[in-house]
């Protein structure tokens, strides 16, 4: 879903500067950080690597594990 940023929104983006503005939804006190897409999708294939390296490694010292109580 794409929404419109609201003229408020806008005059906060434009005085950002090199700093991503923030965001605080009042009912929550969640923060959020507005970056552009393509910024977010960069990010989130990174995380999602850093993930898989991680179940990667988790997978290979379980195996490594496993192996230590194997005879030669």
């Amino acid at each position: 879903m794409t929404l419109p940023l609201t003229e408020q929104q806008q005059k906060v983006l434009d005085s950002a500067g090199a700093a991503p503005p923030q965001f605080v939804d009042p009912r929550t006190n969640t923060e959020y950080v507005l970056i552009p897409a393509t910024e977010y999708d960069t990010v989130r294939e990174i995380l999602e690597d850093e993930r898989e390296q991680a179940a990667i490694r988790e997978i290979a010292l379980e195996n490594a594990v496993g192996r230590l109580d194997e005879d030669p």
